[in-house]
């Protein structure tokens, strides 16, 4: 494999895994339902879930990059 920078054929792949999350809070509307249902029922034990749960989304995906060991240069490889 040659660096398409500098034309070096000292290359090296590496496996490199991204990791993107992404964190659902509720919005205005669900946190006046769960108020109004504490109330409603004075059920605070209805309620203490609500406030520490948080739902998160964590996606992985993984690649192969070739890295030029002489210029640092890094293209994806299929």
């Amino acid at each position: 494999m040659v660096c398409p920078r500098c034309g070096s054929e000292h290359v090296t792949i590496q496996a490199v895994t991204e990791t993107h999350t992404k964190t659902k809070h509720r919005g205005c509307f669900g946190w006046a339902c769960w108020i109004l249902l504490a109330i409603c029922t004075c059920g605070l034990i209805l309620i203490i879930p609500a406030v520490t749960n948080s739902k998160t989304k964590t996606k992985t995906k993984t690649h192969s990059e070739a890295v030029c060991q002489n210029c640092g240069h890094r293209w994806r490889v299929n």
